[in-house]
């Protein structure tokens, strides 16, 4: 267990819940990150950052789950067992959350709701209210995977380019710089493959080297 992981899990109460703080857990994802200096340590920082992720959605199906509990404490048109299909799947309402009135009305309505539409809107409110915090949690997240993706280029061009490594690491690192470089333009691009898949996805490429300086009148004295 993990302390970014444990601060979500306290999430258990609708007062932990609005005390959850963005920054708090972004900070502790960072903390927990080692250095990546090869292509092991790349993939396993990105696993743990895609972790953290997926963390935040499990905590949004809580919450949901939470809020849901209590804006719909008084109706029981809405059984809990739909109470818990909705929570495990609100994050997939994130671009449609007026599907999820729809259902929520259907589903109230033949539960014999005195007002469907109220019931439903209570519902859509609890999922908003759920996504914004996952929202404002993720975006913590996705800006550390950006931040270290950018951080990280320089040195995977310079490997790329180095004329002491075989042809064989210098193309890797070609694809670890040009992943990069589409993480920190859009760092959900983490989240389209693991990250050996990508690379092997890419086109081979070796990227020429920085010439060569050419020795100098005091290189020479030196020399001698």
């Amino acid at each position: 267990m993990t302390a970014s992981r444990d601060l979500l899990d306290q999430a258990y109460s609708l007062a932990r819940v609005e005390s959850l703080d963005p920054t708090a857990y972004a900070t502790l994802v960072e903390s927990e990150l080692g250095p990546a200096t090869t292509l092991a340590d790349f993939a396993g920082r990105e696993a743990q950052l895609v972790e953290a992720l997926a963390h935040i959605d499990a905590t949004a199906a809580r919450v949901m789950r939470l809020r849901l509990e209590h804006a719909l404490a008084a109706d029981a048109s809405i059984a809990k067992p739909t109470r818990n299909v909705f929570a495990s799947t609100i994050v997939a309402y994130a671009q449609n959350l007026g599907l999820l009135e729809q259902r929520a009305r259907d589903v109230a309505l033949r539960g014999g709701a005195g007002d469907p539409d109220q019931i439903a809107a209570l519902v859509v409110d609890a999922g908003r209210a759920t996504l914004a915090q996952r929202d404002a949690l993720r975006d913590g997240v996705l800006a550390l995977i950006r931040d270290r993706a950018n951080a990280s280029i320089a040195d995977a061009d310079r490997n790329a380019r180095d004329r002491k490594l075989d042809d064989a690491a210098r193309k890797q690192w070609s694809a670890v710089r040009r992943d990069l470089e589409t993480v920190a333009a859009d760092p959900q691009h983490v989240l389209t493959a693991p990250l050996n898949k990508r690379l092997s996805a890419l086109p081979e490429q070796i990227d020429e080297p920085d010439p060569e300086r050419e020795a100098t009148f005091a290189d020479m004295i030196e020399i001698d």
